[in-house]
């Protein structure tokens, strides 16, 4: 045999042995991978390198190869490594789809990952106690033949909770439906659906976010929140979460038309009511203290209720409906510094009752509260007890300063000025009574033309001075009144009467009001006795007056027994 055919023959052997070979490696090598997918060397070598790459201590469950060579988890379990950001990664069934062609490229490439379910927590990270985070052995000497890198396209799980914190309160979002992609070796997320859960306040819905998450801080691009009744989102929240050493927050919110109630404190929730609009911020020093923000806030539909102090307020005024009470229009701008909230420009509007605008302060640690209100366009006479007869027209302006703590504002402590504008008194028993003692119609109608007072609440009483009223050639009164705690009745006021209301007092004008002012002559009395029981010296001052004149007091006398006498046949022809 020559050369030649030698040559074609070893030609042809080698050619059948390729293709033996070929033969039985496409019968026997899927059995191969497929079985050492399943094994348990490929589980370890998958948990390590999801391990290291997320710093978890992970674990996953039966694993499957796919004809299209993508490959099944069962489940995959962790623990987060000590002091690193993420806390733990628990999923459920997930597939993966790898590219090999990414081996050229220098990494390892998944082109997809499903997940059926998951729970994502993130820690604050602790560099102190990532010197407890396991010692990652040395690469093998073929090392430098595998890719260095990793990188997965998308990742997509319709039933996903992540565990974020704020500052040292825990954020949950439930059962969203999320979506990764990676931003070099970070990874920015996308979702919607699900709620967030935030302690001591309700659930709201989902309606999509995007957040950024580096190991150095969490971005917040968007969330858009609402109320599970809502058609609309009714918040929109901005953030920028610092991690490691830098505590720091940097958020803002707007704010559509959120129910306030379940997100007041709990005394306050029970009295008010109403939707809230607004833009706010906030933010927190890179130590996590130091809080501080700005805004401003309107309350619409907002209305008062089951609070004792509108309950006296209304059974004293004979008003039911202030029970319940509706305000056209509650807004304010605010400050945070720490746990003092200051608000400027606070507006609130009650129709037909009050017109409130100033400024205040709230210490969100002790419920101290306190404010500086200028009060106009009060109709005095809606406020009197509905006993009284009568009829008081003109509206009350004032000006308050008042402290008090949590929502017992009637328990409170300040003052301030009152003004009595466009006054007029028709109808009251004591304008009867003047006019039947004087013989004339002088006092059917009194027309108040000056009106004012300063009072305080402090705590030892109620202290009403400077005050000044005048009706010009009717009637005046000047002077202060205190009462105590207890009730009891002290003061001294001056009262003063023109000259033609005075004649039935001889010499009043030169003995009990002797004082000449305004046109009017003044007396000065002493109170005493109680609020329910209140006395003064003007009887005595004018008894001792009607001693010096018989006559007067004789007229005075029996014409006090004709009205007595009146009274009773009045009292009998009705009978």
């Amino acid at each position: 045999m020559n050369l030649r055919h030698r040559l074609l023959t070893l030609a042809l052997v080698l050619a059948l042995l390729a293709l033996a070979s070929f033969a039985v490696a496409r019968l026997i090598l899927p059995q191969v991978l497929v079985s050492w997918v399943a094994g348990p060397q490929f589980e370890r070598l998958l948990a390590n390198a999801v391990g290291h790459a997320l710093k978890v201590e992970g674990q996953f469950g039966p694993l499957t190869l796919n004809p299209d060579l993508s490959v099944t988890a069962e489940n995959f379990s962790s623990t987060g490594w000590p002091g690193q950001a993420i806390g733990g990664l628990d999923a459920g069934r997930a597939t993966g789809w790898f590219n090999p062609a990414g081996i050229l490229r220098g990494r390892w490439e998944v082109d997809r990952i499903d997940i059926a379910r998951a729970n994502f927590r993130v820690v604050a990270p602790n560099n102190e106690l990532k010197k407890q985070d396991p010692v990652i052995p040395p690469k093998p000497w073929y090392a430098f033949l595998l890719p260095s890198q990793f990188h997965c396209g998308w990742i997509e799980c319709p039933d996903m909770t992540i565990e974020l914190p704020l500052g040292s309160i825990p954020v949950r979002g439930t059962g969203m439906h999320l979506g990764a992609m990676m931003v070099g070796r970070n990874f920015q997320y996308f979702g919607r659906g699900g709620h967030l859960v935030l302690p001591a306040y309700p659930d709201l819905a989902i309606d999509g976010f995007e957040v950024y998450v580096t190991h150095e801080l969490i971005e917040i691009d968007y969330l858009f929140l609402r109320e599970p009744a809502s058609t609309q989102s009714n918040l929109e929240l901005k953030a920028r979460l610092g991690q490691q050493s830098d505590k720091s927050i940097d958020a803002s919110a707007q704010i559509t038309s959120l129910e306030i109630t379940p997100f007041l404190p709990a005394d306050i929730a029970a009295v008010l009511s109403g939707r809230l609009e607004g833009k706010l911020t906030y933010r927190v020093g890179p130590t996590g203290e130091n809080a501080s923000g700005e805004g401003n806030i309107a309350l619409q539909n907002a209305r008062l209720r089951d609070w004792n102090y509108l309950d006296r307020l209304a059974a004293r005024a004979g008003q039911p409906a202030w029970r319940n009470l509706a305000l056209s229009r509650v807004s304010l701008d605010y400050q945070l510094e720490g746990d003092l909230l200051r608000a400027e420009n606070i507006v609130v509007l009650a129709p037909g009752l009050a017109d409130l605008r100033g400024s205040g302060s709230w210490n969100m640690e002790t419920a101290a509260a306190a404010v500086e209100i200028s009060a106009s366009s009060i109709p005095l006479g809606a406020y009197l007890p509905a006993s009284l007869t009568g009829s008081l027209a003109g509206e009350l302006a004032a000006e308050l300063s008042w402290t008090w703590h949590g929502t017992k504002v009637a328990e409170g402590r300040g003052g301030g000025r009152l003004h009595f504008i466009g006054g007029r008194l028709e109808g009251f028993h004591f304008q009867k009574f003047l006019d039947r003692f004087l013989k004339s119609s002088a006092y059917t109608t009194i027309k108040v033309t000056r009106a004012s007072a300063h009072w305080r609440e402090d705590g030892r009483g109620f202290h009403l001075d400077q005050l000044d009223v005048l009706a010009p050639d009717q009637a005046g009164l000047r002077g202060a009144v205190r009462i105590a705690p207890d009730g009891t009745l002290a003061g001294t006021v001056r009262a003063g009467l023109p000259a033609s209301a005075l004649k039935w007092l001889p010499d009043a004008t030169t003995s009990v009001f002797a004082r000449q002012e305004d046109g009017l002559h003044w007396c000065e009395i002493e109170l005493s006795g109680t609020v329910k029981k209140p006395l003064n010296n003007l009887s005595a001052q004018v008894m001792h007056q009607l001693e010096k004149h018989p006559l007067a007091l004789a007229e005075l006398a029996l014409r006090g027994l004709s009205w007595w006498l009146g009274n009773q046949l009045g009292r009998a022809n009705e009978s």
